[in-house]
């Protein structure tokens, strides 16, 4: 395989011209906002071209600029496909005055107007199977390219696909992207089998395979094809298949749904460091067949191969994308022949969650409506009230009683007015041993793991294969600082003392010109 220039591009123009200046944009509105960062609409006062801007926030500003922004840009910027999000280029914004604001910075990408999971919630809008065909080829066509490349994705969900009104879906968000150590993927055989180990806290939970649920680190490009699997059900259901408010629940869901994991299904899952929490699920056989019954059997059959719980056996987009699914009536649209849709974007979402039906109360503690969520891989329960860090400012609602597959009642498409909007919380942040200042001169002993979590050297040194999880997810609540209007947050309370007017030291007993 030829090796990615990260210097020039295929057309010899350089990679990296430098960055340009915030005003040479001109905001017309906000698309997002979240933990990462403020997303805004734009327009070029150059060309006049629309573009996305993505603010990126310093949460943490004494540890400099964010690890998971520093790996999106530079692995965006070495990938070129047209199913894969191109950033542009970066801006800058520089402080005014005496220099005390710090400059905020900018990615720049081509606008988008529509989110996968925005379009499906939008309750104007209704896939068609030759649409989700459409969609599902070009992911497939973007991860094939990404895994030739021998990178891993990490957070494959529909909110991570971007979509144009041209009908062109773009593969988004590799603030959790890697390099990959092990060969790209071969045809016939699967995901493969990983030489070394990567940190498990990764994939948000509802499209996280069962092979991470069980602690697995030496894991493949396999659990992208998993997220896949996810995301096409979901195309059809019109809500994500399997809503977990637990890693014990989310496992319950995933069993029930394609059966209990066993040494012919799943060979070697009893060995892994989390499958004690599992062994007492008792049988299961699985009803996907059942679930997704209006599917065509093409349908069902591709789903199995990218929900299989063998990882080393599950279907890879080189073989997937050869699937009969796609030459079975009806064929795949076109992306031209999709027609146009209004705007689905974040702040889209809360327009479309305000024109459904109130959400039913929530049942009296002990009315057998709720069920616990305590156990293993579960930091406790999550009420109606807990905080929804993948939207701030959002109640999750009561999702603990989201029903087993085997119980489900409704079956077919499901209305996009009663999608569900909150997502789950990604994984808790890995602790970081913080850098006392001094040179350390031993040699690195450490094993593949913890080279990956801590990286190698010390700050200002090459950096090395450090797999960091940056934002803080989990029961805590949002920070303030995350849900602020005002990104300059830190300004409103700074108090000036140049302006302070100057007075003379008074003692004690001053009063009234006279002293006591």
């Amino acid at each position: 395989m030829a090796i990615i220039s990260l210097e020039k591009n295929g057309d010899g123009r350089a990679r990296f011209p430098g960055c340009s200046n915030i005003r040479e944009y001109e905001f017309v509105g906000k698309l997002g906002e979240g933990t990462f960062g403020e997303v805004y609409r734009a327009r070029s006062k150059k060309d006049t071209t629309v573009v996305a801007l993505k603010k990126i926030l310093m949460h943490h500003e004494k540890e400099g600029f964010p690890i998971t922004a520093i790996r999106e840009i530079k692995l965006l910027k070495a990938l070129s496909h047209p199913n894969i999000l191109q950033l542009k280029e970066m801006a800058i914004e520089r402080g005014k005055g005496d220099g005390r604001k710090k400059p905020s910075m900018y990615m720049v990408f081509p606008y988008m107007e529509h989110d996968l999971s925005g379009l499906l919630e939008n309750p104007a809008v209704q896939f068609t199977e030759p649409q989700i065909k459409c969609y599902l080829m070009q992911l497939l066509e973007g991860l094939k390219y990404l895994h030739a490349s021998r990178i891993l994705h990490r957070d494959m969900k529909a909110a991570n696909l971007l979509i144009s009104n041209g009908g062109v879906l773009q593969i988004a968000d590799f603030g959790l992207a890697r390099p990959y150590d092990e060969s790209p993927p071969q045809p016939g055989k699967g995901g493969g089998e990983a030489k070394r180990e990567y940190t498990a806290l990764v994939v948000t939970r509802w499209y996280r395979p069962p092979e991470l649920l069980l602690q697995l680190k030496r894991y493949t490009t396999a659990i992208d094809l998993w997220g896949v699997g996810c995301v096409f059900g979901e195309m059809f259901k019109g809500k994500p298949i399997l809503m977990g408010n637990s890693d014990l629940n989310q496992a319950q869901l995933i069993f029930s749904l394609v059966g209990t994991p066993t040494e012919e299904n799943m060979p070697g899952w009893s060995s892994l460091p989390g499958c004690e929490g599992v062994k007492n699920f008792g049988f299961k056989r699985g009803n996907l067949a059942e679930y997704f019954k209006d599917l065509s059997p093409t349908a069902v059959s591709l789903l199995g191969e990218l929900l299989r719980l063998d990882w080393r056996k599950r279907i890879n987009a080189i073989d997937a994308l050869k699937h009969p699914y796609f030459t079975t009536p009806p064929l795949p649209a076109r992306p031209g022949d999709i027609p146009q849709f209004s705007d689905s974007h974040e702040l889209d979402r809360k327009k479309f969650r305000s024109q459904r039906a109130p959400v039913p109360p929530v049942p009296a503690i002990g009315s057998g409506d709720t069920q616990s969520n305590s156990g293993w891989g579960s930091s406790g329960s999550r009420g109606p009230d807990s905080r929804n860090s993948r939207i701030p400012g959002a109640a999750r609602g009561s999702r603990a009683n989201v029903p087993s597959h085997g119980n489900a009642q409704r079956r077919g498409p499901f209305p996009p007015s009663q999608r569900d909007t909150g997502l789950p919380p990604r994984p808790p942040v890995p602790a970081h041993p913080p850098w006392d200042g001094a040179q350390t001169n031993r040699s690195d002993g450490r094993d593949d793991q913890r080279r990956d979590r801590y990286g190698q050297g010390r700050p200002g040194a090459r950096p090395g294969n450090t797999d960091s999880y940056v934002p803080n997810y989990g029961n805590a609540p949002d920070r303030a600082r995350d849900s602020s209007t005002n990104p300059d947050w830190r300004l409103n309370n700074r108090h000036d003392y140049r302006r302070e007017p100057r007075r003379r030291s008074r003692s004690p007993g001053y009063r009234d010109g006279s002293r006591g």
